[in-house]
């Protein structure tokens, strides 16, 4: 797993950065997330906690993290 430190903007000559984690696939398949899902960070001690947030692509709520697997490999397929 990496930290990359990236330029976001710049704006009136000053510039923004963000940060960017890498994960390895390894990883993402035995978390079970897919491309596109949204994810939320919160920092417990000196520890940085990822988790999926319960919303779908679509922004509706309460769906469970495997329908939302579903519904984001669904709509990948359709962009194809």
């Amino acid at each position: 797993m990496r930290l990359h430190k990236v330029v976001n903007r710049v704006y009136e000559g000053k510039t923004y950065y963000r940060w960017v984690l890498s994960v390895p696939p390894k990883g993402v398949r035995e978390l079970g997330w897919v491309d596109g899902q949204e994810l939320q960070a919160s920092v417990r001690g000196t520890a940085l906690v990822v988790e999926p947030t319960r919303r779908t692509v679509g922004g509706s709520r309460g769906w469970l993290p495997g329908a939302l697997a579903e519904e984001v490999q669904r709509k990948s397929v359709a962009r194809r």
